[in-house]
């Protein structure tokens, strides 16, 4: 019988799927939609359709069935408590998959940009997570659900913020920002009574709140000091999240802590105030420690395959090998 591993990292804007064999060998790969119950219109029911067909496709393209795939790892957005994990692994068990793992898509970055397996994660994307793991195999989240554990990153809290500070300054007298102009170009409007109108208007498409995000850094990049006050913000607080991770988990027996900067906003972003103040609020608060920061270029799914692979040849290095295929 054919036996292959998968890979998926799920989230709230795409998917990615990686089917490679036992041996550490690409097979296939398949992007897929979102696969976040959180922002799927069908919620749970939704997402365990679309995990049925992502899985269908593969079958039917190797004419293989559940069976074949020995050892699965998924890193899912909205995988943020216990009951969630719950839900979401009899779903998969459901859908046929008997051996796998179920975790936040943040720890993918540990398992795809840390060589050991050990480290933090900062996912700044569509959404923000901290995630690490310890060499005894101890886990942590920090954040991941919004206002109630008081995220501040992904892009779209960082469009929300943009549109406060330009409001703030129409009808609060706080500091000018070019935002101002920006928004009332893009959102073609001349007076400032109908700001708010032609942001809601615009708020559910997403391609706007993206366009709202790149604003903010280009903002930044022309020295808007309300702008870069918004990036350095975000920043301090994602650096808190991670000293949190640090407090957590300890990493007293590893001489470098690695902290692995993922996601959209953190790889992509155009101006460095974000990043930068990441970096000095975990230094700051850390003196004694050495800590290297690696930015991401290559995607988180590569995690979840080395995930998936590490549970059937336990202790075998398989970093690079399948990081070289996913590039």
């Amino acid at each position: 019988m054919k036996s292959f591993v998968l890979g998926v990292d799920g989230g709230g804007s795409n998917t990615q799927c990686a089917l490679f064999d036992i041996e550490g060998n690409q097979v296939d790969f398949l992007d897929w939609g979102p696969t976040n119950h959180e922002v799927l219109p069908g919620g749970f029911e939704q997402l365990e359709e679309e995990l049925g067909q992502m899985f269908d496709t593969f079958y039917a393209r190797h004419s293989i069935q559940a069976s074949n795939l020995v050892s699965c790892a998924f890193g899912m957005a909205g995988v943020d408590t216990k009951l969630q994990s719950e839900i979401i692994g009899n779903m998969i068990r459901r859908l046929g998959i008997k051996e796998f793992v179920l975790s936040n898509d943040a720890y993918l970055g540990v398992k795809a940009g840390c060589p050991s397996g050990v480290g933090i994660c900062v996912i700044n994307g569509t959404g923000a997570t901290i995630a690490g793991i310890n060499s005894q195999g101890q886990m942590v989240q920090i954040g991941g659900q919004g206002y109630l554990t008081g995220d501040v990153g992904g892009g779209g809290a960082l469009a929300t913020a943009a549109i406060s500070e330009v409001y703030d300054h129409l009808f609060r007298g706080g500091p000018y920002t070019i935002m101002v102009d920006q928004f009332f170009e893009v959102l073609q409007i001349s007076s400032k009574h109908d700001y708010m109108d032609a942001v809601t208007a615009n708020l559910q498409d997403r391609s706007k709140r993206v366009e709202f995000t790149k604003m903010l850094f280009d903002a930044a990049n022309q020295g808007d000091a309300v702008a870069l006050s918004i990036l350095r913000h975000v920043g301090k607080e994602l650096g808190r999240s991670v000293n949190g991770a640090i407090q957590e988990l300890g990493f007293d027996d590893v001489k470098v802590i690695d902290v692995v900067l993922a996601g959209s906003v953190n790889v992509k972003g155009s101006n460095p105030a974000l990043v930068d103040a990441i970096k000095e609020e975990v230094i700051v608060k850390n003196p004694t420690r050495n800590v290297d920061f690696v930015i991401l270029h290559h995607p988180p799914v590569a995690g979840a395959v080395i995930w998936a692979l590490e549970k059937v040849y336990r202790g075998q290095d398989l970093f690079d090998k399948i990081v070289g295929q996913l590039g």
